[in-house]
Parts: structure tokens; sequence; C-alpha cells
């Protein structure tokens, strides 16, 4: 993990200048398949527009083809030199709740774009313990909708509860996904979301996992399917959870978890109750 960004940042990175119709920003995210666009203002970086921008503000963007990016991007932009290591790149990701980091180079220059999913393509298999399953990372409260109701249902639901997706599910049986990438695509067709259902657009087929494979296994899927979270079944093939690559990157809390346990033990092996065992 002493890895730095620099060596895993996505490139090129894609930008616009701030009063580009936000429109005109969806449509080239939706063409090249990016979780954001960088935004500038002479040159220089002064927001992003990332998918879960477009999330909460699909409602404002639908219908007014005027509107400027610079009205809906997050900012500032949170900017980070290419030599920073991955494992303070997850720390600013965790305590500014982000997924991008815009990655600077020597002279200041645009330098590439580390997302999270850099940071799970990173995560080596000795970082998690041989014991440890996908069920104990993933996420067991799974936002659903029925396969007939509409687009603008599940988009208000992932706005409300702050999420990447909802699973569309029929019967007993996950059979697509609806996620923030869906929604950049729609929005930037200008499509109405009230007419469309949900099973009309979502993302299928799904790619599951068992509930008993270990991380790196998750990691490899994701990797060969080009996804960002698995679905995971149980022995029956019932859904049990969500596994998220913001799932899988907390691995890095518990790491440091233990290392601050083993740092108190060694600073006070003979204080009684000092540090915590560690399995």
């Amino acid at each position: 993990m002493e890895r730095t960004i620099g060596e895993l940042a996505s490139r090129p990175v894609i930008s616009v200048e701030a009063e580009t119709p936000v429109i005109e920003a969806l449509k080239l995210m939706s063409a090249q398949r990016i979780s954001c666009i960088v935004v500038l203002l002479k040159g220089e970086p002064v927001g992003i527009l990332t998918e879960r921008d477009v999330v909460f503000a699909a409602n404002w963007v639908i219908g007014q083809p005027a509107l400027r990016i610079r009205e809906v991007m997050s900012k500032p932009v949170l900017t980070a030199s290419s030599e920073l290591t991955v494992e303070d790149a997850y720390r600013l990701f965790r305590e500014n709740g982000i997924r991008h980091l815009v990655v600077l180079g020597e002279q200041m220059e645009l330098a590439g774009i580390f997302t999270q999913t850099d940071l799970v393509r990173a995560l080596g298999g000795s970082i998690f313990s041989e014991d440890q399953k996908v069920s104990l990372l993933m996420s067991s409260q799974v936002r659903h909708v029925s396969p007939e109701v509409n687009a603008r249902h599940a988009l208000s639901l992932m706005a409300s509860h702050a999420i990447s997706g909802v699973v569309v599910i029929e019967g007993k049986s996950p059979i697509g996904v609806f996620t923030e990438r869906d929604v950049v695509r729609l929005v930037a067709a200008g499509a109405d979301l009230s007419s469309l259902s949900v099973d009309m657009v979502m993302t299928s087929p799904i790619v599951t996992i068992a509930t008993s494979a270990l991380p790196t296994h998750a990691i490899d899927l994701m990797r060969s399917h080009d996804v960002r979270r698995l679905l995971v079944v149980d022995e029956a093939g019932v859904l049990a959870g969500v596994l998220t690559q913001t799932d899988l990157s907390r691995i890095l809390d518990h790491r440091e978890s233990v290392l601050a346990d083993r740092l108190v033990g060694q600073a006070k092996p003979f204080e009684h109750g000092a540090g915590l065992p560690v399995n």
C-alpha cells in the first residue's frame, strides 16, 4: 500500500470549462464511461462533477439545457500530489466523503484522476486475512425495487438514501441493478424518467458472488466485468447483500485499527489491559 497514486491514477484527465452546459458534460461522461469530469476556470481545476452529483441534481438538470456545470459541480476540488501513497489517499476519501482525487504533477499540472476503482485495484491479497469472507464486508441492507416502478422513483431512492444504486428484484430473484452510471446515461439522453420502467433501463445481467467467496475473488470479478458492485448470494441463490468498492476499501480501516492496537501493546507491555489481542 506504499505505492503512489501517480502510478495508479486513471488517464487522461477529461475536463471542461466552467461555462460548459451540464448536458454536454453528461454526454461526455456517458460516452467515455467515466465517473467524473474535472471543471476548469482559466485552465485551473475549480470543481468536479461526479456521478453522485448527477444523482442529487438530476431533477434540477432535466429540462434545463442552459444550466452550466459550475452551477452543479462539487467545489472546491480536492487535489493531491502524485507522490501521495494509496493508503493516505484512502484517508482523504474517508475523511472527506469523496471517491475521486485530482492528481497533480511536479509542475502542478493535471496528471490524472485517482478514483475508488483505482484504490480497489491496488488492494493486494495480503491485506485480507485468510479467513475473511465477502459476507463480512458486504452491506446486508439492500435497497430494492420491483421491475415495474419508474426510473424516477428508483432515482429518488438513491438520492434520499445517498446510495450508488438499487437492486431490481422480480419475485425473490435479482434481475438487474439501477446505478449512478445509468442515471448519467439517461439524463444525458434527455430521457423522461417518469415514463420508463426501471427494468427497461437497468444494468443487466447482474454479476453475483457467493457469501463464502474471498475478497480477492471479488476484486477479480469487478475488474473482469468492469463493475463497481457485486450482488452477494447465499447457497440457495437468495440475495444476501451487496458488495461495493466502498465496502472493500473499508478493509483499510480494519488494518489501521489492528496496527494501532499493536502499537499500544508495544508501548505499554506491562500495563493491564493495554492493547487488544490481534488474531
